[in-house]
């Protein structure tokens, strides 16, 4: 399964709530993380956790639903299970 953090103007909690569910510890220089982590439409891939679910960001500058409706149906298409987590 692909987990998907998806944000648009907090991307703080974004990250930390990724690094968190990675049981990865935080990164030291959050505002250089940050920044680039804010490239519109790109997956920013941080790891796998322990189920063996990959774990990305993704930053979207427009609304999340109809990003998450484009994003659900490609799993389809695919046959990928994912969850996407909207912090917008």
């Amino acid at each position: 399964m692909k987990i998907i953090y998806l944000y648009r103007r907090n991307a703080y909690a974004a990250i930390m709530a990724a690094y968190a569910h990675l049981k990865l510890n935080a990164p030291k220089n959050l505002d250089y993380v940050r920044e680039s982590y804010r490239k519109e439409g790109y997956f920013f891939y941080l790891g796998m956790d322990e189920d063996f679910n990959e774990v990305y960001l993704l930053y979207s500058e427009r609304k999340g639903l109809i990003l998450t409706n484009l994003l659900h149906g490609f799993a389809a298409l695919y046959h990928q299970n994912i969850k996407i987590i909207d912090l917008n």
